[in-house]
């Protein structure tokens, strides 16, 4: 019994671990230009994603090393894969710089709310959500360039495709980054005004 429930602890962990290794690999075939490699592994990396969290609640074994640990390597994933899409030229640098910028606004939010002990919850909000979802499947849309999908859809309605998912990409990214931005403002001014009555 205790073994089983060590294994339940540990195997949403080592997932999240795997990720992590995971994430140097997929950068260094993107900027090898090898999007075959960098896709299946950026694949395994997203299905460990799911399955890790998935398992950690189902067996109700969530750690603080899943806690802290899981939405790190999400971010150096999904960052990390735009910063060296970027560098090679599968996409424009301003969307780099969008998508990169949102994420740092997060992560520099919430390390405030943790120096200064604000009374403020980061909950994921819906046009998050729905801008995650998109930044995954673009950066699968790129990474499967070598499996000729054009061929499928016609190279006319491919290139449509992928500027107009580029562009709701980068739409949804700014709208999250604004939302982020009157949220934090909001929960701090009710902050203020709880302390001073």
């Amino acid at each position: 019994m205790f073994m089983s429930l060590s294994l339940k602890r540990s195997l949403p962990n080592i997932l999240t671990a795997l990720r992590f290794i995971a994430v140097p690999y997929v950068l260094f075939h993107i900027l090898q230009d090898n999007l075959t490699a960098a896709f299946y592994l950026f694949a395994f990396a997203a299905i460990t994603d799911y399955v890790d969290g998935y398992l950690a609640r189902h067996w109700e074994v969530e750690t603080k090393f899943g806690r802290i640990f899981d939405p790190i390597a999400d971010k150096a994933l999904l960052m990390g894969s735009y910063i060296a899409l970027a560098y090679t030229g599968h996409i424009p640098e301003w969307l780099m710089y969008l998508i990169v910028g949102r994420d740092v606004l997060i992560i520099g939010g919430a390390i405030i709310i943790y120096l200064f002990n604000l009374p403020v919850r980061l909950i994921p909000f819906f046009i998050s959500k729905v801008n995650t979802f998109l930044q995954l499947i673009l950066v699968v849309s790129i990474l499967m360039a070598d499996f000729n999908l054009y061929e499928v859809l016609s190279s006319e309605l491919y290139s449509q495709f992928m500027e107009g998912l580029l562009y709701i990409t980068a739409l949804t990214t700014i709208l999250s980054g604004i939302e982020y931005i009157f949220y934090f403002v909001r929960q701090n001014l009710r902050a203020v005004k709880r302390r001073g009555s």
